[in-house]
């Protein structure tokens, strides 16, 4: 009988598994903004990333994801609005610049509103996941998550209590689901003011894109791999100087 090198058949497996590991691909959505994409690496599934700062940008990343998410894998997109930020005509503005249509983008978009925080762990806690069940979405948006935590009618350690669960809700969701999920967070103000929240919601994202607007650009951050680019925001009709082969 032929006898089995028991060591060289534990390392073959052992190997098998973590190529098997290493060679799986990322499911990953691209904002559409050239150098915020190339610096992050695109949104990427079973991750939650957090954009926040005072750009102007920020308010069609959101658009731009529903979008690009329909065209990159024709799935469905859940997108939550806590701050009145979700605008079916800036996504179909957004299709139609692609050469795609509105309609057909806007079918598979599925807006739910809150208005008060109460109402946002009621969307989240009790009504996310049979949503996600329902449509099979590959990506979860909640723009302008941070707003309803910092209302001055909600007592601070209620507000914090609050965000904590339904952080951990989403987590949960995003790991079983294999979602991609972003926050979005359109006035850096309003959270320098309240530290405890702040460092809330960095503490459980895994990304946080910090994107600070100038006279001529947006600076660009991403905290936790201490990374950072630039993009140019330039009068319509003016050219870069890479148009011209020419890179700073």
């Amino acid at each position: 009988m032929k006898k089995i090198n028991l060591s060289t058949h534990a390392i073959e497996k052992s190997d098998f598994l973590i190529a098997k590991e290493i060679i799986k691909p990322d499911i990953v959505v691209e904002s559409g903004i050239k150098e915020l994409d190339l610096i992050l690496g695109g949104f990427k599934s079973g991750e939650i990333t957090y954009i926040d700062g005072d750009s102007s940008l920020i308010s069609s990343i959101p658009d731009q994801l529903c979008v690009n998410t329909y065209r990159t894998f024709h799935s469905d997109i859940i997108y939550i609005d806590a701050g009145m930020c979700a605008d079916p005509y800036k996504i179909s503005k957004y299709a139609l610049k692609l050469e795609i249509s509105p309609r057909e983008i806007l079918e598979h978009v599925h807006i739910s509103r809150a208005f008060t925080v109460y109402q946002l762990a009621t969307l989240i806690q009790d009504r996310l996941e049979q949503a996600i069940k329902r449509y099979k979405p590959q990506t979860l948006i909640i723009g302008r998550l941070p707003i309803f935590y910092l209302d001055s009618d909600v007592e601070s350690k209620e507000a914090q209590v609050l965000l904590r669960t339904n952080l951990y809700k989403i987590r949960e969701l995003t790991t079983k689901y294999d979602l991609i999920t972003v926050f979005t967070n359109l006035d850096r103000k309003m959270l320098t003011n309240n530290i405890d929240v702040r460092k809330i919601l960095h503490k459980e994202v895994d990304e946080v894109v910090m994107m600070k607007q100038t006279e001529i650009s947006t600076k660009v951050e991403l905290v936790k791999r201490q990374e950072n680019t630039v993009i140019l925001q330039l009068a319509k009709g003016q050219l870069r100087l890479q148009e011209f082969g020419m890179v700073i």
